[in-house]
């Protein structure tokens, strides 16, 4: 595909973005269902291809756009050598998935990167940027929600399930909230609704920039390591300032953590948790409404793992 301008780009990847927002790409069905237009994968297999692809697209949401963008906005940081840097560590990706299974990502960070320096102001790169970065950590949530996760179960599993935690958690270190910002959470189809508290005393900035961006709906799944989690990517790119963390460990039941740094995520902890990363606090859900949370727990630990039913959560103020 041409283009004449970066503008023209940046349109292009949020269009494409919109239509993904509810709709799984054409590039996930044709990699999930091996009916790929370059049958990628030694052997007759794509399985190969389909595992490379999805870790690929995760790392160059989570840890190249995000990172493009905190430079992008840094004003420390010349423009000429923000379009170095981008070249030189977005090609190996999007070079390779576009041959892996992804032309179009391929096509569209091609242009971004060509069109790129053509920009007038610091915020029509940083936008340029941002759109690239909201569009990588879409299509990261649609290969994470068709991942067959439920290879694991048949066989990857541990020979007992039974043991100590990997991490012993520290309630003391658990944050309070002290007053919140009142928010409803509704998993549509399942019929429940919950209401929950937005930390905005502890991180007013990250607070602030989810609130700005309320209503969405986002497509929940569940964590595939960290334990009793479920979250969903959100159309945010936040870069705002964090002033409080905890360890997912100490985390209570109820708790709701924003990742910035794997994709944007909004995360509802609805169990025990055992990661001992330390990760936003956005807010949490009050004890009265915490036992609902269990069984949708279980109905996205099934869809994730199993079933791949499309579970969409609805965020917006009470």
């Amino acid at each position: 595909m041409a283009f004449e301008s970066l503008r023209q780009v940046v349109r292009a990847v949020i269009e494409e973005t919109n239509i993904i927002r509810t709709v799984e790409p054409e590039e996930v069905y044709k990699m999930r269902t091996g009916s790929m237009d370059n049958k990628a994968g030694t052997n007759g297999q794509y399985f190969t291809t389909w595992d490379f692809a999805n870790g690929m697209i995760r790392d160059m949401s989570m840890h190249t756009w995000y990172h493009f963008v905190e430079l992008a906005e840094n004003e420390n940081v010349p423009l000429d050598q923000l379009y170095y840097i981008i070249n030189l560590f977005d090609h190996p990706y999007s070079n390779y998935l576009r041959y892996s299974g992804f032309p179009r990502l391929g096509s569209l960070a091609l242009a971004l990167r060509q069109h790129l320096p053509s920009a007038t102001s610091r915020k029509e790169a940083v936008d340029a940027v941002r759109a690239f970065c909201a569009y990588t950590n879409l299509l990261s949530a649609w290969c994470f929600h068709y991942f067959p996760w439920g290879l694991g179960t048949q066989e990857f599993s541990y020979e007992s399930s039974i043991g100590p935690s990997p991490i012993l958690p520290d309630k003391s270190r658990r944050i309070q909230i002290r007053d919140g910002r009142k928010i409803k959470l509704t998993w549509e189809g399942l019929g429940v609704t919950v209401n929950a508290l937005l930390a905005v005393k502890e991180n007013p900035e990250l607070c602030d920039d989810i609130i700005n961006a309320l209503p969405f709906t986002i497509l929940q799944d569940h964590a595939v390591i960290g334990g009793k989690s479920m979250y969903g990517w959100a159309p945010v790119v936040s870069t705002a300032p964090v002033h409080v963390k905890e360890r997912q460990c100490d985390a209570p039941p109820g708790r709701i953590r924003f990742s910035q740094g794997t994709g944007n995520k909004f995360i509802v902890q609805y169990g025990e948790a055992t990661e001992d990363i330390a990760m936003p606090v956005l807010g949490e859900v009050p004890s009265d409404d915490i036992d609902r949370l269990g069984a949708v727990g279980l109905h996205v630990l099934k869809s994730t793992f199993e079933t791949k039913e499309l579970i969409w959560l609805k965020v917006e103020l009470a």
